[in-house]
């Protein structure tokens, strides 16, 4: 059984870290051309990707993207989440749904859409579109994340705080909010690393005018496939697994997975 086990962790880590090793062996290939195992091992690629003000620009639009729209969907997931735990009416269960439907359609339904907005609003092929966008598709993420941190919450400690005369808003702010703050750190961080590799919405809605770096690493390939691709592949790979890393160090993994803490 326990050999059972450890041919299968073993198949599965080789099927999830083998397309990884490769991209990460070819990003250092010398020549021209993605191969691997990587032939006259260099960094020059490296240096092109951020040398290149292409490049660059991708990846600066990609990042002012993902903090904007994980910044404004975590605030409005905050708000709906505290709406339906102080009142859990149908009204707030419709909105709740409302706000995560985005989410819930398929992707370029949801990208067609969004684009005939920012058309209709002028914002077609700005930043400003893409993030709108992006905010009302990532609004069911921390939403969750905020709603599985208020389940922390027992209503015994709401009654004791108020007992010692905190007003509503004390509340919020000193028994609340740091309670459900690694949650909603969470939830931004997995909308920050899913807006920065989304693609389909900002292809969409970018209009040929702007780069993020899904959208530049997919426009070059018609050029031919060489190594800058796969550092661009790991770069997006690296930022994801700080901010993954730092979710894992905090300690909430199993709330985060719908696990009641004890």
């Amino acid at each position: 059984m326990k050999l059972a086990r450890l041919l299968s962790l073993t198949g599965l880590s080789i099927f999830l870290y083998t397309p990884i090793i490769v991209v990460l062996g070819s990003s250092f290939n010398g020549p021209r051309q993605m191969a691997f195992p990587p032939q006259d091992p260099s960094i020059s690629w490296y240096t092109n990707f951020f040398s290149d003000t292409s490049w660059t620009t991708s990846l600066f639009n990609s990042i002012v993207i993902a903090v904007f729209s994980s910044t404004f969907a975590t605030v409005i997931a905050l708000v709906t989440a505290l709406l339906l735990w102080q009142k859990d009416s149908k009204l707030h269960q419709t909105f709740v749904g409302a706000v995560s439907l985005p989410f819930l359609l398929p992707g370029i339904v949801f990208a067609v859409s969004i684009s005939l907005v920012t058309a209709s609003l002028g914002l077609l092929g700005s930043l400003v579109g893409i993030i709108l966008g992006h905010t009302a598709l990532l609004v069911a993420i921390p939403l969750v994340t905020a709603r599985l941190g208020l389940a922390q919450i027992e209503q015994i400690q709401v009654e004791a705080a108020k007992l010692m005369g905190y007003s509503d808003r004390q509340i919020l702010t000193k028994l609340v909010i740091p309670i459900i703050r690694p949650y909603l750190v969470a939830g931004a961080l997995f909308s920050l690393i899913i807006s920065m590799n989304e693609y389909i919405v900002a292809f969409m809605v970018s209009g040929f005018s702007i780069e993020t770096l899904p959208i530049k690493i997919y426009n070059s390939q018609r050029y031919g496939f060489e190594p800058t691709l796969s550092v661009g592949t790991m770069v997006y790979m690296m930022f994801s697994l700080v901010l993954l890393s730092y979710i894992a160090a905090s300690g909430k993994l199993w709330s985060l997975l719908g696990i009641k803490e004890s």
